[in-house]
């Protein structure tokens, strides 16, 4: 499919982008149907049940969300640099409160069911993407927005701001599908049962989303034909995310 639309890289670009955002909105929808009254006895109450928006936030803060601030530079060439500077760091600030909301969640529902924190490889990824996230924020604000560092240190940081990114991205990736996975199980999703079976099918058609999602992100974050041309700024000496 990549090298079929690879000619014209504005216009494969756009074609493959619509896909990611299609994949995107049905892993956000199959995720949010996770716990309606439809599928599920457990129904969405941030009192009773608060686990019931973990993964929705997540899916939309760490995966979505994230997913479109890292593409910006790419999506919009044509925006002065600084204008998508800051919708980057609004965008991403979004992503991180949602993260924070869908964190909060899963604590909350440990300390209501008296379960104890942090004792999976799914949470372990989870809190390491979060405080990466945090940093890594802190670090391109600094550099970039306020109080912007010099350009031989802007330059220099560059490649390593662009690597981190998609490493925080990927692991919200494992993140989310580790979790859903690890819930899946724990609750007997994934068992011949006709109850579950509408749950179990929303699980797995979520998995095949969020990693086609997750790919075509990483693909347009990698292939140089996508990347936002130098602008006639004093910034052109710095490369482009």
């Amino acid at each position: 499919m990549f090298v079929i639309v690879g000619r014209d890289p504005d216009r494969s670009y756009s074609i493959l982008l619509c896909l990611g955002e299609i994949f995107g909105l049905l892993s956000i929808i199959l995720v949010g149907l996770l716990f309606d009254r439809r599928v599920s006895s457990d129904v969405y109450n941030w009192k009773t049940n608060p686990f019931s928006y973990h993964p929705l936030m997540m899916t939309i803060g760490l995966l979505f969300c994230y997913g479109n601030a890292i593409l910006l530079y790419r999506t919009f060439k044509q925006i002065p640099k600084l204008m998508v500077k800051i919708f980057h760091a609004c965008f991403l600030i979004i992503s991180l409160t949602l993260g924070t909301f869908g964190l909060a969640a899963i604590i909350r529902s440990k300390i209501i069911t008296n379960r104890p924190h942090f004792m999976t490889f799914h949470s372990w990824i989870g809190i390491a993407t979060i405080g990466l996230f945090v940093f890594q924020w802190i670090c391109g604000f600094i550099s970039y927005l306020f109080p912007k560092l010099s350009l031989d240190i802007r330059k220099g940081y560059m490649p390593t701001h662009r690597l981190w990114g998609k490493i925080i991205f990927l692991f919200s990736v494992a993140s989310i599908l580790t979790g859903l996975s690890e819930h899946g199980m724990t609750s007997s999703f994934f068992t011949m049962n006709d109850i579950q079976q509408s749950r179990r099918l929303i699980i797995i058609f979520f998995g095949i989303f969020t990693s086609l999602f997750s790919l075509i992100v990483i693909y347009l974050l990698s292939n140089s034909d996508y990347q936002r041309p130098p602008d006639q700024t004093d910034e052109k000496s710095v490369p482009n995310p």
